[in-house]
């Protein structure tokens, strides 16, 4: 039973608490598209949402996309290795949150466990936005919707005065953290990154591409030199627009990245394996979609088409002279229609579409014997041509009921079907026919208390649908075998909260309750010879809550106060705490920006200890025996722009040299350093 006593008295303080400010004249609101899908006011919309804008982006100075999330209210990164970065939103993450580039899903039905790296298979300097909403989204974006949704905007060419124009950009990067030579005879610590972008009359064109080299990491403290965890990275992107008249476009996007010999640095330092190396780690994404706002039948239409190729291979030496090799291909095709009406005398804002995901494997497995050259197939965790289809239909109303209330109530449909088979060596074949149905249903209201201050509750739904990796896992048939009887996980989650927003302040607060059902976890088992083993299976039914709260105060002209903090508890039916809860964590910034060419920002980062452990937080090696120490760390940023067209931004990264990291990581956060950029327009 919960005690909303607490909660009450928390809402009623913080609008005693804002009532004076409510005489201040209002700012502009910032404008969302993830969370209804239309665009929408941030600060009139019933969803607990965080934006990076492309300022912030462009003044981040930082070396990889889970970077960006830093200061970001109700995200947790967390990184098992140099390489990678997984969100954590509402305590969950990996395939339990959704994440997708320009609209369209990056997940694909691969998507591991717990957290993984594919949020670093984006290159930073291609982002122009990013928009998170925290809470469960599936019935606008389906399975994997559970925590949330990160939506990925990536940069197109927005001018079109001139009917011909050309600009360039060039920038390099230096972090001292991951300068060093030990990776390879190369140096390391540097990225550089070109750019282009134009148009001829209508039609505009952006293309860039970037190199990185990074050697292993230096951590605070006496951690030192963190072997291995280097690694090189190129990215490729390109985006082609045609503006057929203003609201009506055509586009084409395209994505390539290709990361090397990206160390799992865990498995080496504290698990005494040899070698784990993903390799190779590519994406190739591609997609054309027509938005037209200018029809007769429907205020807004969008259709797309995708193809995102995505190719993990794990190269691992568990103990010599055996080397195990394995290559996943995922090949996914995806559409999407969708309409946008407004009825009834513009009371009503309906959206409704469909979309269709196709996943298709390629897989392939075989060890080498390094001393002998000798090498022996082995049969794939994942089945060579398995496929996985994911199709829904959705539908929203977004309406006001008075000039002070307003309601968005949204419906879809699912359905998921896989096949697979798999040789188990005692077992025989191991076929996978999964047929799977989910409806899902939300609603969310908002009450302007005053034209300043707007109260939002909300039920909402979420399910994710037990994907490839979920039914075979990596399994080796020795340690963990397959499991092809997996249902669907689900969730239904409550929430409460306060959005404000003035000339000076913008600031929210928000608390969650959500309550899961058949949560998929591994457990210890027999296979049919009666030696134990780990098997997936439905066996978790769990809480989630919390409260996330954030502001900005443009206390002068020249000076700006940012904060955030992020408080989670979960636990499952026996009270025991979930696995990999972030502890309570918040950040302060403190910003003076002399004039448009010249700022400096103290930044803080602050968690307390967790110690609120699970059974596997327990046994995980990443996490230190009595959980995982706080820590406040302190960082300094500065840009000058000697020009309009040249910046320089400097970092001082962990000022103190505190020896942290984010907790579940397995990797220790960098040293004192600097980060250094230079970038220039032409």
């Amino acid at each position: 039973m919960i005690n909303v006593k607490p909660i009450q008295s928390l809402l009623v303080g913080a609008i005693t608490s804002l009532s004076p400010l409510l005489q201040a004249d209002e700012k502009i609101p910032e404008l969302v598209i993830t969370s209804t899908r239309v665009e929408r006011e941030v600060f009139n919309t019933p969803q607990a949402i965080s934006i990076i804008n492309d300022k912030q982006i462009d003044e981040a100075n930082v070396t990889s996309t889970p970077d960006l999330f830093r200061n970001t209210e109700g995200v947790y990164i967390q990184k098992t290795n140099l390489g990678g970065g997984s969100p954590f939103i509402r305590g969950l993450t990996g395939k339990q949150v959704l994440i997708l580039v320009d609209g369209i899903r990056l997940n694909n039905s691969f998507y591991r466990f717990g957290p993984h790296q594919y949020l670093n298979t984006i290159d930073q300097n291609s982002i122009e936005r990013i928009e998170v909403v925290r809470g469960p989204s599936s019935v606008l974006y389906g399975s994997d919707a559970m925590g949330g949704v990160v939506n990925i905007i990536t940069k197109k060419r927005t001018d079109f005065l001139d009917p011909f124009a050309a600009e360039g950009l060039a920038s390099a990067t230096f972090d001292s953290a991951t300068s060093g030579t030990s990776y390879s005879d190369e140096w390391g610590g540097y990225a550089t990154h070109l750019q282009g972008e134009g148009n001829l009359n209508d039609f505009g064109w952006l293309v860039g591409g970037s190199a990185k080299s990074y050697d292993d990491l230096l951590g605070g403290g006496d951690v030192g030199e963190q072997v291995p965890s280097g690694y090189r990275q190129y990215d490729g992107n390109l985006k082609l627009n045609y503006q057929f008249k203003p609201g009506t476009e055509l586009q084409l996007g395209f994505q390539y990245l290709q990361q090397l010999d990206v160390p799992k640095t865990s498995e080496v330092t504290l698990d005494k394996k040899v070698q784990f190396n993903y390799q190779p780690q590519e994406r190739a994404f591609t997609y054309i979609e027509y938005h037209d706002s200018n029809l007769d039948w429907f205020d807004d239409l969008k259709f797309n088409i995708s193809y995102n190729s995505q190719a993990e291979g794990e190269e691992i030496i568990a103990k010599l002279p055996t080397e195990t090799r394995e290559l996943t291909e995922v090949g996914t095709i995806g559409t999407t229609l969708q309409f946008t009406n407004a009825l009834f005398d513009n009371k009503h804002r309906i959206t409704y579409g469909t979309e269709y995901y196709h996943d298709a494997y390629e897989t392939r497995k075989h060890s080498i014997n390094l001393n002998t050259g000798l090498i022996s197939v082995i049969k794939p965790g994942v089945p060579d041509g398995a496929i996985y289809d994911n199709f829904g239909v959705f539908i929203q109303d977004e309406f006001d009921l008075t000039d002070r209330f307003n309601f968005i109530l949204g419906g879809r449909y699912s359905q998921f079907s896989a096949e697979g088979e798999l040789d188990h060596p005692t077992e025989g074949k191991r076929t996978l026919a999964l047929d799977v149905n989910q409806f899902t249903g939300s609603l969310q209201g908002l009450f302007k208390i005053t034209p300043k201050l707007n109260l939002i509750a909300g039920i909402s739904q979420g399910f994710r649908a037990p994907n490839m990796e979920d039914f075979f896992g990596r399994v080796d048939f020795t340690s963990e075998i397959p499991n092809t009887n997996l249902k669907p996980e689900e969730s239904v989650n409550y929430e409460v909260g306060l959005k404000y927003l003035d000339a000076k302040i913008s600031a929210d607060l928000h608390y969650f309750y959500a309550g899961y059902e058949s949560l998929i976890d591994r457990v210890d088992t027999f296979d049919a010879l009666g030696q134990p083993v780990k098997q997936r299976r439905n066996i978790n039914n769990a809480t989630i809550q919390g409260v996330e709260g954030g502001f900005n105060y443009d206390f002068t002209q020249h000076w700006r106060l940012g904060a955030t903090l992020a408080w989670t508890e979960g636990r499952d039916d026996k009270e025991i705490p979930l696995r990999r809860i972030p502890p309570l964590n918040g950040t302060v910034q403190l910003r003076y920006t002399y004039n448009p060419q010249f700022w400096v920002e103290l930044d803080s980062f602050i968690a307390k200890k967790q110690d609120e452990l699970s059974n596997g937080d327990k046994t995980d090696l990443r996490i230190p025996e009595g959980g995982t120490p706080g820590y406040v760390v302190f960082s300094l940023k500065s840009g000058f722009k000697r020009t309009k067209n040249e910046q320089l931004a400097l970092t001082f990264e962990n000022i103190f040299d505190q020896e942290y990291k984010f907790h579940g990581s397995g990797i220790y956060a960098p040293g004192r350093s600097v980060v250094v950029n230079y970038s220039i327009k032409f």
